[in-house]
């Protein structure tokens, strides 16, 4: 019996030459499920999908039976019509429920693994910088787009089933809506997930990172409300990154009406081009923060 007396016994496993992101993903995803106010704040994101997965329901049945009791009422409310804008609205209003629960499994993403000391486990495995970061961005994302997107997929499937003159040709009509959902849920959920992982990469703890987030956001907003009051033009409103956001996706799914702005002056490609660079600045936070921790 050979004795180790001068080496480690050599690495007998397979080494994963791909994906390695996928073990933080996972790791991530099983701190979740441990947790019951994550089942809670996502069970409440899971309400409005529910309403709306009834709408559909109850405006298809009016629809093809005209002497259903409810289809006078269902026709005369135009907010339970079941149209393009019907997704639009459901993802913009699952926005506050959304950035609630990436902050909750995005704010200790990156500061908790510092404070207890896990970089020194993770980067002593062959995990480099670029998979431990996609790792946890990418379950932050997922995260998300399980409130959005992935609703918006399955009402689609909903309303699709429950028309009598279905044919499988006609799940091409619902592209465009899929696109625009995608677009949407991207456009709400990447800038929110990197600027918290972002945070949680610079300060110590998890509440200090979520009071952060949630002051930026704050004065952020205040900031454009009180340059549109004083300058008396509602156009300063764009400088909030909510409404950015917001008017972009009245951009993606063509929504005329403008609740934000009182003109129409406003040049779309800025808006996003004022998004991207707040993406582009938080990604680099985060890769300074963490080739940081793995340099040692």
């Amino acid at each position: 019996m050979p004795v180790y007396s001068y080496t480690y016994r050599p690495f007998e496993g397979k080494y994963l030459r791909h994906f390695r992101w996928w073990v933080v993903f996972l790791e991530e995803i099983r701190l979740w499920n441990r947790s019951r106010i994550f089942h809670i704040l996502f069970l409440l994101g899971m309400l409005q999908p529910l309403a709306r997965f009834l709408q559909i329901l109850s405006y298809n049945a009016a629809m093809q039976d005209p002497n259903h009791p409810l289809a006078p009422l269902i026709r005369s409310v135009t907010w339970l019509k079941v149209d393009n804008e019907l997704y639009y609205h459901l993802i913009r209003l699952q926005a506050p429920v959304v950035i609630l629960l990436l902050l909750y499994v995005g704010a200790g993403s990156v500061c908790s693994d510092r404070k207890n000391r896990l970089w020194d486990i993770y980067f002593s495995k062959p995990i480099h910088w670029y998979d431990y970061l996609s790792g946890k961005l990418l379950s932050v994302i997922f995260c998300g787009f399980s409130l959005t997107f992935i609703p918006s997929v399955i009402l689609m499937f909903t309303d699709y089933a429950t028309k009598k003159s279905s044919t499988w040709t006609g799940l091409i009509d619902y592209l465009p809506t899929v696109s625009d959902s995608f677009a949407f849920s991207l456009l709400l959920i990447v800038p929110s997930a990197l600027s918290i992982v972002a945070a949680s990469s610079i300060f110590p703890t998890e509440n200090i990172t979520v009071i952060s987030v949630i002051t930026i956001l704050i004065a952020n907003s205040t900031l454009a409300g009180l340059l549109s009051n004083f300058m008396r033009d509602s156009n300063y409103m764009q400088i909030s990154f909510p409404v950015a956001i917001y008017y972009m996706g009245q951009k993606i799914f063509n929504v005329q009406r403008n609740i934000f702005f009182r003109t129409d002056d406003i040049n779309g490609f800025y808006m996003f081009l004022y998004i991207f660079m707040v993406c582009v600045l938080c990604l680099l936070i985060c890769i300074i923060q963490v080739r940081k921790a793995e340099r040692g």
